[in-house]
């Protein structure tokens, strides 16, 4: 049975020496002096979130000036501008409470809109690291070297110069390889990227240049892997690298390909190569410049989107 005061009343339980509140009376010690309970409160989540999203938008504009110092001709630094920006609105959103303000006719479609961006780019991030080791097989018919920018006839740049000290180990390693070096000439190249590429393999590389193509007309990847494959069939039309079975039956096929390009761009070149009619085509990573490896991955998911509304 219960117990109750006399005068029928419960007690309070704010009044107990046990219990307390945020900002509650203190409690009372043995001899009964006052003792302050502690204002409880929570983790500081907005706070944190705000300065989390501030810091990485003032990295996000860091990396666009080192992006940008590189002088490669690259406008792509300005994508990590809009990042900073874009940045700067969440973390405005975070502390204003904007979010939480907006209707659900307008929350909806743009979660809905982000979701589906960030699906893509990670799932496209996925796809192109991969590709990034690939080190085709040996004794391919052809390596397709892809063009990138030049400095003069004897300069390649520090990008083009991971690809050609691929191919250059590869060639002389596969001393039966044909190389096609594929690149024409941009509106700020002095001479077409093929003719420097060629220079390079043969000074540098060390490679005999009647072992060498050159394709000098392509302005973009697509157009690399399009000449270079009609050089390819023209060829096998005349009798050249046509594909042989064991006992020296020439074979309907297609010559074995390795296309030659660095580790980030792996995927998507093989993705159009495919779509160009190369049935028998495998990558050749090369390696690419570390500071730039983010930037050139995050490109290369754009280029991708790009590439598939094209298609």
């Amino acid at each position: 049975m219960e117990n109750t005061p006399q005068n029928g009343k419960r007690p309070d339980p704010s009044n107990s020496p046990f219990l307390g509140t945020a900002g509650d009376t203190a409690a009372n010690d043995a001899t009964g002096a006052s003792i302050p309970t502690p204002h409880r409160t929570g983790f500081p989540l907005r706070e944190t979130m705000t300065c989390i999203v501030i810091l990485a938008a003032f990295a996000s504009l860091w990396y666009a000036r080192q992006v940008y110092n590189t002088h490669t001709g690259t406008s792509f630094w300005l994508f990590w501008v809009a990042l900073a920006l874009a940045l700067a609105v969440w973390a405005a959103a975070i502390w204003f409470h904007w979010w939480h303000a907006m209707p659900n006719a307008a929350r909806i479609p743009i979660a809905i809109v982000l979701c589906a961006a960030l699906g893509f780019f990670g799932g496209s991030q996925a796809a192109i690291a991969v590709h990034m080791h690939d080190e085709g097989e040996p004794d391919l018919g052809y390596i397709i070297v892809l063009g990138a920018q030049v400095y003069d006839e004897d300069t390649p740049s520090l990008v083009l110069r991971f690809r050609l000290d691929k191919a250059a180990a590869y060639l002389r390693a596969n001393p039966d390889t044909t190389c096609i070096v594929s690149g024409g000439q941009g509106p700020n190249e002095p001479v077409p990227e093929a003719e420097t590429m060629a220079n390079y393999l043969v000074k540098d590389g060390h490679i005999d240049r009647s072992r060498i193509i050159e394709e000098p007309d392509s302005t973009t990847t697509v157009e690399n892997l399009r000449n270079s494959h009609a050089i390819i069939e023209e060829r096998k039309a005349n009798g050249i690298k046509v594909p042989m079975s064991a006992s020296g039956i020439p074979l309907a096929g297609d010559p074995s390909v390795g296309i030659v390009t660095n580790n980030f761009h792996v995927f998507r070149a093989l993705q159009i190569a495919r779509d160009q009619g190369y049935t028998n085509v495998r990558g050749i990573a090369a390696g690419s410049p570390d500071d730039m490896l983010l930037n050139n991955m995050v490109r290369e998911s754009f280029a991708e989107a790009k590439y598939l509304v094209k298609r």
